[in-house]
């Protein structure tokens, strides 16, 4: 009962946390865009993946250190956890410094990648200084963020990215009315990341550790523990990222700088489902792993069958609503010459239909060490987007790319995890369907009739209308199928997730 309540609260932060700092870079995109350009914004966006690509640099360290923190402090071993973040710290911090030399050397080389004008080359190089100076603060700060995950202590975690993403909306407010620009924006954006690294380490330092950190710390057996894991997650990161930034590039590189800007924003979509995605998964992650120690698998086995049910009953339908609702969404979002983005972003949001439900199931074979045949999958995944997506786009651009990413995570990705989660927990695809998936699918048909018999009925005519519709459809679809699909145990529990009291 203690484990659920803690999983249900760690739950709740991190929904309040993600939706918080979407909701705020929804209402900030076409508001930077208006005052930035197309032009401008997507050589923002490039630099900003460029910076991305370096997170591969990571070595998938800030999952092993929420791994192996959470699992040290469920065997009360205090002096490990300390040991951990040291190493971890002292390992970001060299990181840091090389992401900073790397940043600066590209500000100079962007042009024999990307045709740029000598305006827009100045900008860029402005850009790369700025992330590379920040980047020797960034890197370090970030295994406070990974400690307060690993002690799962997610109130903590939410306040702190809500505060801060609240500050970096009122800068970009300020910035840009007064014309200041792209380049003071980052600026702006990345002293407001690291202050929020700041108040991590300090609540980290004061309140969750027992022990004092070490830097520099170089302690072997310690890496050997972080980088058995971390290796593999590393290479997971590597396959994610050319799956999911790599299509920026090739936009640039086959399109225009401006198609970039057009693609973003049915990728920022996309990214939101991501997100939202993760709002269970990531909660749930350190709990696995406490599970994993203390052997309780069929506990896990339950949480994946309930957790896979509760995501889908959740999640599925936001994607449906949102794919009926995707065109006048996107026009009144961010203006008619945004239409190119729709067909882009119903593509790349559709794969959320099957992928929707993976999250529970990869993150438990994660927690028990199984990172090695996640990466393998992901990597297969991205070398078939990356070959699909270089000969879409040659014939149908933007929409060449988003089919590129599509297809293989639908047909390549989604069965094949399937069956690895399958074998690990012996269960059947028909088991699995029927306990997890099978009353969903009526959910899911309530969601599809009542979006199109709103958006047919009432056309919507401005952006709040449009928010308003699908937030009609998506809660009459919840209602009816809060009555379809749970028993009244299932009912009571959904209700205490979610945070009524029963």
């Amino acid at each position: 009962m203690r484990q659920f309540e803690k999983i249900k609260k760690n739950i709740k932060y991190n929904a309040i946390s993600q939706v918080a700092a979407f909701l705020i870079n929804f209402a900030l995109l076409p508001f930077i865009v208006s005052h930035a350009g197309k032009e401008v914004y997507g050589i923002y966006i490039l630099v900003v993946t460029f910076t991305g690509y370096l997170g591969l640099m990571d070595l998938g360290v800030g999952g092993a250190t929420v791994k192996y923190i959470a699992e040290f402090i469920s065997r009360d071993d205090d002096k490990k956890v300390t040991d951990i973040i040291s190493a971890s710290f002292t390992l970001f911090v060299i990181i840091g410094i090389l992401a900073a030399i790397a940043l600066f050397i590209l500000s100079y080389c962007f042009d024999v990648f990307f045709k740029v004008d000598i305006a827009s080359m100045i900008i860029i190089k402005h850009l790369f200084w700025v992330a590379s100076v920040s980047s020797l603060f960034i890197w370090p700060g970030r295994i406070f963020d990974y400690a307060l995950q690993g002690f799962q202590r997610y109130d903590r975690y939410a306040i702190n990215n809500i505060i801060f993403t609240i500050l970096i909306g009122i800068s970009a407010y300020i910035i840009f009315n007064r014309n200041y620009g792209i380049v003071c924006f980052l600026a702006a954006s990345s002293i407001l990341t690291i202050l929020k690294y700041l108040s991590s380490y300090f609540i980290v330092k004061k309140s969750l550790l027992k022990e004092k950190i070490h830097f520099p710390y170089f302690k072997k057996d310690i890496f050997k523990i972080i980088f058995d894991f971390s290796f593999y997650t590393f290479l997971s990161s590597l396959a994610g990222i050319l799956i999911f930034n790599l299509d920026t590039i090739i936009v640039g590189a086959f399109v225009s700088l401006a198609a970039v800007t057009v693609y973003n924003v049915g990728f920022s979509i996309q990214q939101g489902f991501r997100m939202l995605n993760s709002l269970i998964g990531g909660p749930l992650f350190p709990a696995y792993v406490e599970m994993e120690g203390k052997s309780e698998y069929e506990k896990q086995k339950l949480v994946l069958f309930k957790g896979t049910k509760y995501l889908g009953f959740i999640f599925i339908p936001m994607v449906l609503v949102t794919l009926i609702f995707a065109k006048p969404l996107i026009i009144y979002w961010m203006g008619d010459m945004f239409v190119m983005s729709v067909m882009p972003a119903q593509i790349l949001i559709s794969f959320w239909l099957f992928n929707g439900i993976l999250e529970i199931g990869s993150g438990m074979l994660s927690a028990k060490g199984m990172v090695k045949i996640i990466f393998k999958l992901l990597f297969l995944n991205a070398i078939i987007n990356l070959v699909l997506s270089l000969i879409l786009v040659r014939f149908f651009g933007i929409i060449g790319v988003a089919l590129g990413t599509t297809i293989p995570m639908i047909f390549i990705y989604f069965p094949l995890i399937m069956r690895q989660v399958f074998m690990v927990f012996r269960i059947t695809a028909g088991e699995y369907f029927n306990i997890a998936v099978k009353k969903n699918l009526s959910v899911f048909l309530v969601a599809l009739a009542v979006s199109i018999w709103i958006y047919r009925l009432y056309p919507p005519t401005n952006f709040w209308i449009v928010i308003f519709e699908m937030g009609a459809a998506y809660t009459i679809t919840m209602f009816a199928g809060y009555g379809l699909v749970f028993s009244g145990n299932e009912r009571r529990e959904l209700r205490t997730i979610i945070g009524f009291k029963t």
